[in-house]
């Protein structure tokens, strides 16, 4: 009864507690981040340094030995925290949902180290899932290490994240929708405020080091004129496509490397070396493939643009390096590539009209930027997060509605062709547990959640006694605006309702899949 006494006043100053501890642990993931960042360039700095000077037999050698140790390095990581690979997004959100048990003590360390040989390697990845996960980890330890509430600990993991990829992209308005349209996929005003303090905190302090301008400062014209509306779109079917892609080379290098594993033992050695042995021979006879390919989304805005065959190739290279090297499960994600090979596509579009005069090439830069919204859409399915993005990316908000055209397109072409969402098909892969995945204390324990009504949702117009509640789950309170009813069999529920329920952490799994059935509108 203690714990659940907690949880129950705690409710009262739930949030003027998590904004305190939103702001604590965006400050946290902001240094955490930042350190990050730093030690990643400097790693990269240095391994470039030595492909500069592999044109001779002995650099060959020193560069390839370098890389192939780095590469054992990043496969013990692995090894030692199974949980670290890949991006980790889809780690946090069944974690989240209590399908996966995190350690925070293994997560963290071994997920920074792996990253900075991954990335620092030059292999095609990105660093902004991993920075999510990071962020959820740092979130955790607090939750953990300052005896928090078990219910406030699902949102200090999720303002973690949210902190973690504002960090990353300087974009703290990106980072709270991340939080509540992907992690949580709720807009509960509870994870908005915390994620909200988090994220703003975090970019804060990460741009006391690398300072406030926009991660992609564009030179060029990004407003294109309505009579150029039809080519978005074009780009939005054209990236759309991409996307579907995309997904399934992902799908399809995680499956080659299930087999090998099944054939090679000890498979986190050969996993560590194989891409690092991969991107040394690539980089080797064509350096500018190395790393994530951020210099590509400057192609447009550069004066010196590439040829369309070139655009194409750069394309097939860079997609075929990002299925190898995250096929294997080292830790490092696919936030950056995705958005680097939209521009591309992008790119190659633009370039394509205005070579066939269709187009004045100034405008060539504002497609490949808007194609990086279009592919976030389709690949990830979170379009709200892409606009945001890009826009916070770029610094600028004055082309949002051809990024919202873009999204919707690109978005409707995925869910067309069935193209599942990236992330919720790498969580597939996850071994997941049906069971308490938030569970650190006894089994008998309960935490505080809320749902949400959505409008012709099962629960909408309904009265309490006629719906059908989870086993051990107990509706404690009904936010209605700004106060509160206490439940009872005749209360009927309305749209816009928060459901507030006691529920078991034995079962907090299944309990809350059903109760977000219960509570989210109908679809199809």
């Amino acid at each position: 009864m203690n714990l659940i006494t907690r949880e129950m006043r705690n409710r009262k100053h739930l949030r003027l507690n998590l904004l305190i501890d939103g702001l604590m642990i965006g400050v946290l993931v902001g240094w955490v981040i930042t350190a990050y960042r730093l030690s990643i360039a400097w790693a990269g700095e240095w391994v470039r340094g030595l492909l500069a000077g592999a044109g001779s037999v002995p650099g060959a050698f020193l560069y390839l030995s370098v890389m192939l140790v780095m590469g054992v390095g990043a496969g013990l990581c692995l090894r030692l925290s199974p949980l670290i690979s890949g991006s980790g997004i889809p780690q946090v959100s069944a974690q989240l949902a209590g399908r996966l048990r995190a350690r925070w003590q293994s997560v963290l360390p071994f997920k920074l180290i792996g990253g900075v040989l991954t990335l620092g390697g030059g292999l095609t990845l990105g660093r902004e899932g991993p920075s999510v996960q990071v962020g959820a980890a740092v979130g955790q330890a607090f939750g953990d290490l300052v005896r928090r509430p078990v219910s406030e600990r699902r949102f200090l993991i999720s303002c973690g994240g949210a902190a973690g990829l504002a960090a990353a992209f300087n974009a703290p308005i990106a980072g709270v929708v991340f939080a509540l349209e992907e992690l949580h996929r709720n807009f509960s005003p509870v994870v908005l405020i915390s994620a909200t303090a988090a994220a703003f905190a975090g970019v804060f302090v990460s741009a006391t080091v690398f300072g406030v301008a926009p991660v992609l400062q564009v030179v060029g014209n990004i407003v294109l004129p309505l009579k150029y509306y039809w080519s978005v779109i074009v780009l939005g079917v054209a990236t759309g496509l991409s996307g579907v892609l995309f997904n399934r080379c992902i799908l399809w290098g995680k499956a080659l490397y299930a087999r090998f594993n099944a054939l090679w033992q000890p498979a986190w050695l050969w996993c560590g070396i194989a891409p690092f042995a991969l991107v040394a021979a690539v980089c080797c006879a064509f350096p500018a493939l190395s790393g994530s390919g951020e210099p590509m989304i400057f192609f447009a805005a550069s004066g010196n643009n590439p040829p369309l065959w070139q655009l194409a190739a750069f394309y097939a290279a860079k997609l075929a390096l990002l299925t190898l090297c995250f096929g294997s499960g080292l830790p490092g994600g696919v936030f950056f590539p995705l958005l680097v090979l939209g521009s591309l596509v992008g790119n190659a579009l633009g370039t394509a009209l205005a070579s066939a005069g269709l187009m004045e090439p100034q405008y060539v830069v504002a497609l490949a930027l808007m194609a990086m919204t279009g592919h976030f859409s389709a690949i990830v399915r979170s379009p709200l997060t892409g606009i945001l993005l890009v826009s916070e990316m770029t610094g600028s908000f004055a082309f949002m509605l051809p990024l919202g055209i873009v999204a919707m397109i690109s978005y409707g072409v995925a869910e067309r062709l069935h193209s599942t969402p990236i992330y919720e098909s790498l969580q597939r892969l996850l071994p997941l547990s049906k069971r308490g995945g938030m569970k650190s204390l006894a089994s008998r324990d309960r935490m505080l959640m809320e749902f949400g009504v959505e409008p012709l949702s099962p629960a909408d117009g309904k009265l309490i006694e006629t719906l059908l509640w989870p086993q051990d789950a107990l509706i404690i309170a009904i936010r209605r605006g700004s106060g509160e009813i206490v439940p009872h069999g005749n209360v009927r529920i309305r749209n816009g309702d928060y459901l507030v329920l006691l529920l078991s952490r034995e079962d907090l799994a299944e309990q809350e899949a059903y109760l977000e059935r219960l509570t989210r509108a109908e679809v199809g």
